[in-house]
């Protein structure tokens, strides 16, 4: 009897964290996809401890949904230096026509290499 009330506070404690995790995946944060792979593995060791099959083969699914949503999530999350310099400008300039937000990120990347932060030599960029 005290191991099926062990049991209900986890799992109750870990509905909380999930929900917590929903939200942070909710405002962009990368973290909430591990939170919700956590709670999964849980859900697999008690589906196991309890032999409910059912638990385990939809604790499974939603891990490898969870583990494939922050693999991209984090390979989208790497930006190139031309693509920070191209959003700088932006940013800064909004309404400047195309060539000379053009022109603004190339002379930051040949700062930037010119200062020895940037190894590639500058060329043309597409903004």
């Amino acid at each position: 009897m005290t191991s099926i009330i062990w049991w209900n506070y986890l799992l109750a404690a870990l509905d909380v964290v999930g929900l917590v995790a929903l939200i942070a995946v909710g405002r962009k944060k990368a973290v909430g996809w591990l939170w919700a792979m956590v709670t999964q593995a849980v859900w697999i060791v008690y589906s196991t401890a309890t032999l409910q099959w059912g638990f385990l083969a939809v604790a499974v699914i939603k891990l490898a949904i969870y583990s494939w949503n922050w693999v991209k999530w984090m390979r989208g999350a790497t930006k190139t230096i031309e693509g920070l310099a191209a959003e700088i400008v932006d940013a800064q300039y909004p309404a400047a026509p195309d060539d000379l937000r053009r022109q603004f990120t190339e002379d930051i990347l040949a700062s930037l290499h010119r200062d020895g932060f940037y190894d590639k030599p500058p060329k043309r960029v597409s903004v």
